[in-house]
């Protein structure tokens, strides 16, 4: 964590962007000046908008699955229709 000791005792993966957002924090201003950096750290250590997108890649999967698999059966009706 902003620690900078990872679990297995080496860097923390998100160390270098606390760095990043600590020294923006330490140089700016305003707060609002890092807020981008803070996101980054935050994305880092939580995967708040990587877990969002993959779940609206799998909601988009599953209803093109759908679509496709009632395609399948209209057509499995028609052809038995025609017969």
């Amino acid at each position: 964590m902003s620690s900078g000791f990872g679990t297995n005792g080496g860097r923390g993966r998100c160390y270098p962007f606390w760095q990043e957002f600590m020294r923006c924090h330490v140089q700016a201003d305003s707060a609002k000046e890092c807020v981008l950096l803070f996101e980054d750290y935050q994305e880092c250590l939580y995967h708040r908008k990587e877990l969002k997108r993959l779940s609206k890649v799998r909601e988009e999967y599953l209803k093109q699955r759908e679509a496709k698999k009632s395609a399948e059966a209209a057509a499995k009706l028609a052809a038995k229709a025609a017969a």
